[in-house]
């Protein structure tokens, strides 16, 4: 079993994120913050770090293997937004808190106690940083900022939108109908330009943040803008 399916079998992390959509849908007419998207950013940064060809800095320090910053990369992006079923505010001091014991459970099925702090470090720092108030320093944590910035399509605000939330963020985001990463490159389609806001206000001050090398183009009535 992969590190994924373990995260998604496992019935303490499900719990907790659950009631993270029960704060963040229910409780703030927000958009999604759940299962769904933690496997969202979780797939998208395993993408971001097999096509942008970046040493990880796992590697890079000798802490482990590719496979190893692959781990901690799933590891952090799947949990990176449990602190919300605390609070929005700081949600990700909450997440780091919350999500502590699950990793050093999760991380000690896999490692030696050395190796497992090493790779929590990292881990932890994929959490802190991703909404980049805090700068990250590794490219795992960086990749996963970008990650997240990556789930807007319109299926993420469609709970929200139903529930009478119809703010700017909800507009923006009906408008995206798919985003698309390859090779260096990510691909946003909307069919309106209020998706703009959205690719602007997220996706591209994450990369900005944090000077990875990816190229935004976006796809609107036939007309494509690059944006970075």
């Amino acid at each position: 079993m992969n590190i994924l399916n373990m995260l998604e079998n496992d019935p303490e992390i499900q719990a907790l994120l659950h009631q993270v959509n029960k704060v963040m849908i229910e409780r703030m007419d927000y958009n999604d913050h759940g299962p769904v998207h933690s496997r969202i950013v979780a797939e998208n940064a395993l993408k971001l770090l097999e096509n942008l060809k970046l040493t990880p800095n796992i590697v890079k320090e000798g802490i482990g293997s590719l496979e190893d910053a692959k781990n901690a990369v799933v590891l952090g992006a799947y949990l990176h937004d449990v602190g919300n079923a605390i609070n929005r505010k700081d949600h990700e001091l909450h997440s780091l808190v919350l999500a502590s014991p699950i990793i050093e459970r999760i991380l000690g099925k896999l490692y030696s106690p050395e190796k497992a702090i090493k790779i929590k470090t990292i881990v932890d720092e994929i959490i802190l940083t991703h909404e980049c108030n805090y700068i990250p320093t590794s490219v795992e944590a960086k990749i996963v900022a970008v990650a997240d910035a990556t789930d807007m399509a319109k299926g993420r605000a469609r709970i929200a939108f139903k529930q009478g939330d119809k703010d700017i963020h909800e507009f923006s985001a009906m408008a995206i109908g798919k985003v698309e990463i390859a090779k260096n490159e990510i691909h946003v389609y909307m069919s309106n330009p209020a998706g703009v806001f959205q690719v602007d206000e997220h996706l591209m001050k994450r990369i900005k943040a944090t000077g990875l090398p990816i190229h935004v183009f976006v796809h609107l009535n036939g007309e494509t803008i690059e944006k970075h």
